[in-house]
């Protein structure tokens, strides 16, 4: 039960740092640049495992919902803030999901491997 702990504070807390950061973007100030941030955030979780498809589906995900994100919450576009709402919470739920996807390779990965023998039958 520890190490299962263990594997969550390791995936989890790096992965509330781009939660906050989703949370907190505005898109009026021009020196955010959310998708670079969040994206550094979740490639550096991604180096404990090794990377699968899915984990790639995962990130490209989230990719794709910071950039959404960033459009609508754009200082320039029209600022409609049920749009705002609705990105900010995809995005999250991206990380989310990215958070599921890597604990579980992770676990994977960690598990015990147990030899598997072979017995033979003794031939009459």
């Amino acid at each position: 039960m520890g190490d299962d702990r263990l594997l969550r504070k390791e995936i989890r807390l790096p992965l509330d740092i781009a939660r906050t950061r989703i949370r907190r973007h505005t898109g009026l100030y021009p020196d955010e640049d959310l998708t670079r941030d969040v994206l550094s955030v979740c490639d550096e979780v991604l180096t404990f495992v090794a990377m699968t498809p899915t984990l790639r589906d995962a990130r490209e995900a989230v990719e794709a919902c910071c950039i959404r994100l960033s459009q609508v919450s754009d200082r320039f576009s029209e600022r409609n803030l049920a749009a705002i709402s609705k990105a900010r919470a995809q995005a999250v739920a991206a990380i989310d999901r990215l958070q599921d996807v890597l604990l579980e390779r992770r676990r994977f990965e960690c598990r015990p491997r147990v030899e598997s023998v072979v017995l033979r039958q003794r031939s009459r």
